[in-house]
């Protein structure tokens, strides 16, 4: 009888503290000193926060205690920390073999979030059975690329709209919106919970002729919610893809924070992750730990488990959807995190322009495209004159896309035409800078053009890629959307006419279009999967969901009926996610626990080191078995 379940080990050993071979392996010691050290800089982080205070446009102002000392003492643990992550598929295999897999893709969002998943679902398809899962307007979309689809729950426009609304802050600042607003927005991401759970084992509920489905893998963005604790349930691979940075850095802040000048800069970079995780994790714990507990039948976890931070504290594979060539990758993230490349969406080979653009773009010199995409505009007539205004006192035509901001009204000025929905691929390509409101989706665009942009951020992470874009020397400084004048726009529009401006543009342009990002975002997701867990010992090709006891091998179906079908067996999975203590420290983790202890000025029970990931296979048995647990070793 087996009691609960049981790791395999795939040929691991380890030296313990005695010499011999021990408990904890080199690669797991080396886990835990990296996670010890992420949360002692995240219990150092909320020492010395002095004030987090919301911002227009969904970002928080963290001021951190420049006289407590903790400052200096954690830029000397950033020193020494290193980082010496491993990949966490392991090595890749000498042959490429993956079973044919069921594999889930959750996002939350706009459809700029979702549209870059479209061509790597279908890049993944070539091999797996792939459904993308997300809001119910984006079907068509999905559908008509020829992938599978399952409706999430939550309405893009609604989230939108509820972020104008309370003028772009995480908490509503008036009674009202306290009273008629928070309840809502609660009750969307509860319901969002719940639809990822379905996403992973049910049929999809609007095509009766859909085929069964329980996902063997999956891949989501950071606000789907419910992506890892669906993979603890499922005992599978995860892997989360983004568009911006989630992962602790000194590098840069987290994208949804203002920091003020001051010294320290990578200590306050690295504490604003730590804080953010917290705030968000505070907003949402009871939803979560409720859907663990009635959805999944997990227990509930709190923060002490490490429940802020489970993507960074597990190592969970990240692939980012940005080029090293904007953004290089910071020196202490981990071999478990990829750099890719903008993915694209292009659709410039089905689209049939309307006579009207054609017209206006053969009748003057190349125009400014000036659009906010699914940003909801509070007054579109005054917007809409703001950029009339700009563009005649830079002396430019202009296209002008309505989006869901409802921009230009009925009558616009001679240099101004009006579009609605238009492949960027198609239109920036006749261009001569472009304006946007900095989504991700928009920002690759314009600069994979080639053109000098322009970022009127409205919330969130498009403050961040205003920033990158000036970074880069690709455009003007962004200019929030609350500050938005005629003589600021048409100022920002004449510094994209400077040589040096244009000639980096065309320059990080060239290097965008030399990489294939949805190749490399296949061979990163290929990488980290733990493919030799996953594979049948009869046939590599072959998904492994049966563990033969007295043969010690994992099977497919058919093997285990075809040979060993008179054996005793028990269910198979792949990874285990829940949260362990290792079963022995080593001495210098020790010293690594006590120094942190009393350069904070807290018990040892605060700091709680936790066994990494069981990425190399997981037996399932009798829960009530008699049997102790054990390692054993799997052809």
């Amino acid at each position: 009888m087996y009691k609960g379940m049981r790791a395999l080990e795939a040929g691991r050993t380890g030296l313990g503290t005695d010499g011999g071979v021990g408990s904890l392996t080199e690669s797991a010691a080396a886990f835990l000193k990296r996670r010890l050290h992420h949360q002692r800089m995240r219990m150092a982080a909320l020492r010395a926060l002095k004030s987090a205070s919301s911002l227009p446009g969904d970002r928080v102002d963290l001021q951190f205690d420049a006289d407590s000392g903790l400052l200096d003492r954690t830029a000397a643990w950033l020193t020494d920390a290193g980082t010496g992550a491993v990949p966490s598929g392991g090595p890749p295999p000498t042959h490429y073999l993956a079973p044919r897999l069921n594999l889930v893709i959750m996002i939350v969002g706009s459809r700029g979030d979702v549209q870059p998943f479209i061509p790597i679902g279908k890049r993944l398809a070539w091999r797996h059975r792939v459904r993308i899962a997300t809001h119910a307007e984006f079907r068509p979309m999905v559908e008509r690329a020829g992938l599978e689809f399952y409706p999430l729950a939550g309405d893009p426009r609604e989230l939108m709209e509820y972020m104008i609304k309370t003028g772009g802050h995480i908490v509503p600042t008036h009674l009202q919106q306290i009273v008629e607003d928070v309840p809502r927005k609660r009750q969307i991401i509860a319901e969002i919970l719940e639809s990822t759970w379905r996403a992973c084992t049910e049929k999809d509920p609007d095509r009766p002729e859909a085929k069964p489905f329980v996902a063997d893998g999956i891949i989501a963005n950071p606000p789907s919610y419910g992506h890892f604790h669906c993979a603890e349930a499922l005992r599978v691979p995860l892997h989360i893809v983004f568009t911006m940075p989630w992962t602790p850095t000194s590098a840069f802040p987290h994208p949804l924070t203002h920091l003020s000048p001051g010294t320290h800069h990578p200590v306050r970079n690295w504490f604003s992750y730590g804080v953010m995780d917290l705030l968000m994790w505070a907003g949402v714990a009871d939803l979560i730990n409720r859907f663990r507990q009635q959805t999944l039948g997990l227990r509930p976890i709190e923060l002490n488990d490490g429940a802020a931070t489970l993507l960074s504290d597990n190592e969970v594979p990240f692939t980012y959807l940005f080029p090293a060539s904007v953004i290089p990758k910071p020196a202490d993230w981990g071999s478990h995190i990829d750099l890719a490349n903008f993915i694209f969406f292009d659709q410039a080979d089905t689209y049939t322009p309307p006579p009207d653009l054609l017209e206006f773009l053969g009748a003057g010199e190349r125009p400014i495209y000036v659009g906010f995409g699914s940003c909801v505009v509070q007054d579109p007539a005054a917007t809409s004159r703001t950029i009339f205004a700009a563009l005649e006192k830079a002396g430019a035509r202009g296209i002008v896309s309505r989006g869901w901001g409802h921009l230009g009204g009925d009558a616009p000025p001679p240099h101004v035409h009006l579009i609605d929905d238009c492949p960027h691929d198609w239109l920036f390509a006749r261009c001569r800078a472009v304006c946007h409101h900095g989504g991700a989706g928009t920002t690759a665009a314009g600069l994979r053009a080639g053109l000098p942009t322009v970022i009127v951020p409205f919330f969130g992470d498009q403050f961040f890629w205003g920033q990158v874009v000036f970074d880069a020397g690709a455009g003007p400084r962004p200019i929030p959307i609350d500050i938005l004048s005629s003589d600021r726009l048409a100022e920002a529009f004449a510094v994209c006419t400077r040589p040096e401006i244009r000639i980096r543009a065309e320059e990080l342009g060239a290097k965008i279009r030399t990489e294939d990002g949805i190749e490399l975002v296949f061979e990163s997701l290929r990488r980290h999967l733990p493919i030799g867990a996953m594979q049948c010992s009869g046939n590599p090709e072959h998904l492994a969901t049966v563990y033969c006891e007295p043969c010690r091998l994992r099977l497919c179906q058919s093997c285990y009926d075809g040979r060993h079908g008179s054996h005793r067996s028990h269910p198979y999975r792949y990874v285990e996610w829940g949260v362990r203590e290792p079963e022995r420290l080593t001495e210098e983790l020790r010293d690594l626990i006590a120094d942190a202890a009393q350069a904070l000025h807290a018990g040892r029970d605060e700091l709680r080191p936790m066994a990494a990931p069981e990425r190399h296979g997981i037996v399932l048995g009798d829960a009530d078995g008699g049997q102790d647990d054990e390692n054993v070793t799997v052809s």
